[in-house]
């Protein structure tokens, strides 16, 4: 009977175990919330005063999510974008929204998803670092600090 009393604590310890969420991780100089990893956020700017953001987005989770916005004090609007190819032409547009598969991950890069700066408060400067708020539909909001880069 003990044995029974405790082989049935250790099944429901194991259950509620597997229940829980993910903690937050640490990665890349970004803190990450439920799920979500992000690593590798560096950005450039542009001679018309805007700029943009790129970064590998990971969901470590067992559940699609979805970055729905992005927020920061370093430029008048932040948006998500793509570029996209019309006809050979390369046009960049704004989107609702960047899915993350659940185990997978998204790369925001240039000629491709990313988080564009638009109205820039100051020019970037290679070296320069700035926070954004990244706002997933599951996870929360997740601080990433980006890098001004050459590139």
């Amino acid at each position: 009977m003990r044995r029974m009393v405790w082989m049935c604590l250790v099944f429901a310890a194991l259950a509620l175990t597997a229940c829980t969420t993910a903690v937050p991780v640490q990665n890349g100089g970004s803190t990450a919330g439920v799920g979500i990893s992000v690593a590798g956020s560096w950005a450039r700017g542009a001679d018309e005063g805007n700029g943009a953001a790129y970064m590998i987005i990971r969901n470590i989770g067992n559940q699609p999510d979805r970055l729905v916005s992005a927020a920061g004090d370093v430029a008048a609007a932040i948006e998500l974008h793509t570029v996209e190819n019309n006809n050979g032409v390369m046009a960049m547009r704004p989107v609702d929204s960047i899915d993350v598969p659940a185990g997978g991950q998204v790369e925001l890069k240039p000629g491709g998803y990313h988080v564009m700066l638009v109205g820039l408060n100051q020019p970037l400067a290679p070296g320069d670092r700035f926070a954004l708020t990244l706002q997933f539909e599951r996870a929360g909001p997740v601080e990433v600090i980006a890098e001004v880069r050459n590139q």
